[in-house]
């Protein structure tokens, strides 16, 4: 063999090892990112099921206070019952969005910034979604026995809402502690026992290409 066709022949093996190099980190990748959606799946069908459970909450309660609109307590109780189900309805529609919106297609860079960004929205909206409960079952107490607690029993009344109201300044206060520290190693473990196994794994698998990128 001469000189020159062993060099073509080295040329061509060398275009052959990077075409094949590629095509399998290109693969590595695709499955990577096939995970990364299949993983964010569960947070997908949790928030339809919260925007399913708002209207269903909000069909059943405007009739209600619709009907009790000359008894003021019951009146009130389910109006703040329908406000809370729109709110339900707003912020799982808002993550259902970003989890549809989420470009998968982009630099990992840039998917790890929107998961971050989806993560921290997903922690909100649970936050959001569960704090009001300190004070909310008893408007719900109200809705379904139709019993007026505040004419009926104001002692224990008033001892609930001082416990709902203490409750609710409690968790806004160690939230806020949380988000202020400079070290927020407290902050990370919060929020990622907040949002679950779905972004942890969703975030592994971004790591994992990353990763591979690199090398």
């Amino acid at each position: 063999m001469e000189l020159d066709d062993l060099k073509q022949a080295v040329v061509t093996l060398d275009r052959r090892v990077a075409q094949t190099l590629s095509l399998s980190g290109a693969l590595y990748k695709d499955q990577r990112l096939d995970r990364t959606r299949a993983s964010l799946k569960p947070v997908l069908w949790e928030h339809v099921g919260q925007v399913a459970l708002g209207v269903l909450l909000a069909l059943v309660v405007g009739p209600f206070w619709w009907s009790h609109r000359g008894e003021p307590t019951l009146l009130v109780a389910g109006l703040l019952l329908h406000v809370y189900a729109i709110a339900m309805i707003a912020l799982g529609a808002r993550v259902i969005i970003s989890v549809r919106a989420l470009d998968l297609d982009a630099p990992v860079v840039e998917i790890q910034r929107a998961l971050a960004g989806l993560r921290r929205s997903y922690v909100t909206t649970g936050f959001v979604v569960g704090l009001p409960w300190w004070l909310l079952w008893l408007p719900l107490v109200m809705v379904v026995t139709g019993w007026d607690l505040v004419g009926a029993s104001g002692s224990w009344l008033v001892t609930n809402l001082i416990v709902g109201v203490a409750g609710i300044a409690g968790t806004l206060w160690y939230y806020r502690y949380l988000w202020r520290e400079p070290n927020d190693s407290e902050r990370r473990r919060i929020e990622e026992s907040a949002s679950g196994e779905s972004f942890r794994n969703a975030g592994r698998f971004l790591d994992e290409i990353a990763r591979f990128e690199r090398e």
